[in-house]
């Protein structure tokens, strides 16, 4: 039933955009749906919305709410460019600054800055997003899930119990995961950032991390010093199964299985190096070889939950779009729509 009310939001949603060149958000509410088509659509959604409620944003830019204080559940339409090219992109500009009473949300299909806490909130899940990066901000807040994103960083400072996998994590630059010191789970991510060394000073890629499991990653320092991997503030967390094109040094943690001195270059179906780009294609020209603690292949396309290629938001994604110029002899207007639901 779920499924079926989506699909007749989104395809009500593609309808009415593409005949009135309109951003219609709808906001779903104890099984009734409203509509918004005002200057900031997203705020006004956001303003009528209570705990529980799901808003659906299709492509479009649209300006934030000021702060996130509500449990709610939004999606947009996605933000690779090759699987929005129906829908458009949903981009969202400002932050989103969660605050008490967002516990529980759910955030996915959207790009935008950045995630930023400035209270506790527990169990919040962002899946499937581009963003630059998540900010803990010292707060408490427990259960984080971040999934299937492409982001540039994270601070956990504060956080507890946070599940970070399947990403794509690029950032030019270095401390790229930092500040977990509380039993934080890092899983089939692809991480790739620079461990380097400038005018005698050595920068690396994870710092500040205590007590996590990190296992079935992909860490591939781009930096003039690979095995750059790990400062030494790193320790007592356990590594297994991750995959390194250095040889960093393990000592102050608990190492198992992993693979080291692995070409990043030749690792890849399609890999450009540091900065992320969407041509890319993380599937592994070896996956036999790099197995994972799950008994599939490391990295982003193995684990518990595989990545979605193209990281199609769950709720059901419109793949063709086929709107006649005008009515026929009869007046109608024939419209032909293609939809394919997500399972996950």
């Amino acid at each position: 039933m779920k499924q079926l009310q989506q699909l007749f939001i989104v395809a009500l949603l593609l309808s009415v955009n593409a005949l009135l060149a309109q951003n219609k958000v709808a906001l779903h509410s104890n099984g009734v749906s409203s509509f918004f088509t005002g200057a900031n659509p997203f705020q006004e959604a956001y303003t009528a919305a209570v705990d529980g409620d799901t808003i659906y944003l299709p492509g479009g830019t649209y300006a934030l709410p000021d702060n996130i204080d509500k449990h709610i559940v939004v999606y947009g339409s996605g933000h690779h460019p090759d699987y929005t090219a129906v829908m458009g992109k949903t981009i969202l500009t400002g932050y989103i600054n969660l605050y008490s009473g967002a516990a529980k949300s759910h955030f996915e299909g959207l790009s935008f800055t950045r995630l930023y806490y400035g209270a506790v909130a527990d169990s919040v899940v962002v899946k499937r997003c581009k963003l630059t990066s998540v900010d803990f901000g010292g707060h408490a807040s427990v259960g984080t899930q971040i999934i299937e994103n492409v982001i540039e960083g994270i601070a956990g400072t504060g956080s507890v119990n946070t599940v970070i996998a399947n990403n794509i994590i690029k950032k030019d630059g270095y401390d790229v995961i930092y500040n977990f010191n509380n039993n934080a789970w890092i899983h089939n991510n692809i991480i790739v950032a620079k461990g380097h060394s400038v005018n005698y000073r050595n920068y690396y890629m994870l710092s500040n991390i205590t007590n996590c499991l990190f296992d079935n990653n992909i860490i591939f320092n781009e930096g003039n010093r690979v095995d750059n991997v790990l400062r030494d503030n790193v320790l007592n967390n356990t590594f297994k199964n991750n995959v390194f094109n250095g040889n960093p040094n393990l000592s102050l943690n608990t190492g198992e299985n992993n693979f080291f001195g692995v070409a990043s270059n030749s690792f890849f179906t399609n890999y450009t190096g540091i900065v992320f780009n969407y041509e890319e294609d993380f599937h592994l020209l070896n996956p036999a070889s790099y197995i994972g603690t799950t008994g599939n292949e490391v990295g982003i396309y193995g684990g518990f939950a595989p990545a979605k290629v193209g990281m199609i938001p769950t709720n059901p994604h419109i793949q063709l779009k086929d709107i006649a110029p005008a009515t026929d002899a009869n007046g109608d207007l024939q419209i032909q729509i293609q939809v394919e639901a997500q399972n996950q």
